[in-house]
């Protein structure tokens, strides 16, 4: 049986994306057994977590004093493009390679071909009220995994998007095809991320 501190732990490791109750469970007891500095900074992290809020534009993860993140306050950022994203992660890869300049908007999930719900959880509302309340936009790269959910949620903002491009100069471009099926951005390394933006069509 195990104590309950462990058991509480477990509970909340096996929430984290992608952990199990084995891989959980082995983050448990690496706990009780680390040095105490670990548990401080740990600890020192998790209240650090009530600073850190979402960007009132692009609705990415920051920590600031104002409502909007350094990169949408940006003024050398390229405001004509917009990148749709889904995770904080993916603006990180992309950030990370160096070759983009424009903005982001982050969809916080992918839509479901199954669970129509996920269209109320994903955030395509939000964005076309951003993108039609945004007239210097030229551009909306719907930058998504080449998974069966990505390119069901492109094609879905594309389609959302397409009343707006009868009255002014807008365009909604891909990601270039040459990434593998199933891939997800933020695996991919800094010169297939160049090629797909690059050849986005």
């Amino acid at each position: 049986m195990r104590p309950q501190i462990i058991e509480k732990l477990v509970h909340i490791f096996t929430q984290f994306p992608g952990i199990g109750p084995r891989q959980a469970a082995r983050f448990a007891y690496y706990l009780v057994s680390a040095k105490a500095e670990i548990k401080i900074e740990l600890k020192d992290a998790l209240e650090g977590l009530k600073r850190v809020k979402r960007c009132g534009l692009c609705d990415r993860v920051h920590e600031g004093y104002g409502q909007t993140c350094a990169l949408c306050s940006d003024s050398a950022r390229d405001r004509q493009m917009l990148a749709v994203i889904e995770k904080d992660v993916d603006l990180e890869s992309i950030e990370k390679a160096g070759i983009y300049r424009g903005r982001y908007f982050i969809l916080g999930g992918l839509l479901s071909t199954l669970n129509a719900q996920s269209k109320s959880r994903a955030r395509t509302e939000r964005l076309f009220e951003y993108v039609k309340s945004s007239p210097h936009i030229r551009e909306v790269i719907l930058a998504m995994s080449t998974t069966v959910e990505g390119s069901f949620t492109a094609r879905y903002v594309e389609k959302i998007l397409e009343p707006l491009k009868k009255n002014r100069t807008l365009s909604v471009t891909h990601l270039a095809q040459g990434l593998s099926a199933g891939a997800e951005l933020e695996y991919l390394n800094r010169d297939t991320l160049k090629s797909a933006l690059e050849n986005r069509r």
